[in-house]
């Protein structure tokens, strides 16, 4: 591998920072954008330098900037492994015209909190994403725990007996997502191999890194229609709206519930902020950005649920945090549970985002006709066949030259932990 040195980068970093005037200019972000290039690429970058460069990003705030995560996710999407879907393909475009409905188009969708807020709670995002799967299709980005009890793939391998379901090779999710479910969770140290390299430099440096900002944001699935993203305090929403818009996101909320310092979900005992991306009208110019919204939720004027507090609503292990989840799939869990409502309006609000309708209590109301008619629960198990399917005949989910990627890299971070 070429060897790259990254030092007039850091020069540029070390004058930012001495600076009176903080001034993001063109060759900043230009260096950036390289440097990424190369770390996440076939060039060799020294661990000294790579350390430097997430310190001085750090250090300087620079990590939230909205320009240079957007640049860092263009990277890190860029570099990740491919999920290859043919989307002209007669069954997936049947299936993706089956579930328009109002100004929801069939595409992908996701939901994911940021982590790191320090309330452990339950695994709302990924529920949330079981639960709108009848509506939606769903690619649902997800890693281990990094500072909860349970991370969203902890939870999902307790859900399906084990972690077979972490295994299953991008080439066969195409095929899952066509012929079993609406469903597909997306493991990301299996997409984003080139942060295992990385993984020590991070553990020494012990703090966050522009790595944990951009990770939520690196779905490796093309094609997505509308996303949520829960941040952790309220001074990230307008930065990540931001970044979405950038990458020309024309469907999404960043949402932060008004909890302690902040809440990285919709939260079910109080107010929630939100920063909405409002599409641009019909007829605009081609690459005309969305517009972004702020207004605040409320569990019980905008969903008609009950307030509860963020207590009843912790996470517990993995295991039984999967009990639970069966549990709502099942449909057994009464009206007014603390942790129902929890999902219920998270899930309600990534119906609405994609444009399912524009009603919060009505989204409310299909997730609960879902869960009467055991909707979800088909679309999860459809997805638990699919990938044992491809569990058994491997052969096949290669059928398109990809394999999965070996080893465990829980260090890779590169996601939220709902």
């Amino acid at each position: 591998m070429a060897s790259v040195s990254i030092t007039p980068l850091l020069k540029l970093l070390a004058q930012y920072q001495d600076a009176d005037s903080k001034v993001v200019t063109k060759d900043i972000i230009t260096e950036v954008t390289a440097a990424f290039a190369a770390i996440l690429g076939q060039n060799e970058v020294s661990d000294n330098q790579r350390a430097a460069l997430l310190t001085a990003l750090t250090f300087s705030g620079l990590y939230y900037d909205s320009q240079i995560v957007s640049a860092v996710v263009n990277i890190m999407r860029g570099a990740a492994v491919r999920v290859p879907i043919d989307f002209h393909d007669k069954e997936f475009a049947t299936k993706k015209r089956l579930l328009k409905r109002n100004n929801y188009h069939g595409g992908f969708v996701d939901i994911v909190g940021t982590g790191g807020d320090g309330h452990n709670t339950f695994n709302v995002s990924t529920t949330s994403a079981l639960l709108a799967s009848p509506y939606l299709l769903v690619a649902k980005h997800g890693n281990r725990a990094a500072t909860s009890v349970s991370g969203s793939s902890d939870m999902i391998s307790a859900l399906a007996g084990g972690p077979f379901i972490l295994n299953v090779p991008p080439a066969a999710v195409g095929k899952i997502l066509t012929e079993y479910s609406n469903l597909a969770f997306l493991f990301a140290p299996t997409y984003h191999t080139s942060l295992g390299s990385l993984a020590r430099v991070r553990k020494e440096l012990g703090f966050s890194t522009i790595f944990n900002v951009v990770g939520p944001l690196s779905n490796p699935i093309e094609g997505i229609e509308a996303r949520i993203l829960g941040v952790k305090n309220p001074e990230l929403g307008k930065v990540f709206s931001e970044v979405l818009q950038l990458m020309g996101c024309q469907k999404g909320m960043v949402v932060c519930g008004d909890v302690g310092k902040g809440l990285d979900e919709i939260s079910p005992c109080g107010k929630t902020f939100c920063w909405r991306l409002v599409a641009a009208p019909p007829g605009s110019p081609p690459g005309t950005l969305a517009t972004i919204e702020e207004f605040e939720l409320h569990p019980v004027k905008d969903f008609g649920v009950s307030l509860h507090p963020l207590e009843e609503c912790k996470s517990l292990s993995p295991e039984a945090n999967a009990d639970i989840v069966r549990s709502i799939l099942r449909n057994e869990v009464p009206a007014g549970n603390p942790i129902m409502d929890y999902c219920l309006i998270n899930s309600a609000a990534l119906l609405v985002v994609a444009g399912v309708t524009d009603d919060w209590k009505e989204a409310v109301e299909l997730i609960k006709q879902g869960l009467r008619e055991q909707a979800s629960l088909k679309q999860w198990e459809g997805y638990l066949s699919g990938c044992k399917f491809y569990e058994k005949t491997p052969e096949v989910a290669v059928a398109n030259g990809v394999t999965p990627a070996a080893g465990d890299a829980t260090a890779n971070g590169t996601n939220g932990a709902h």
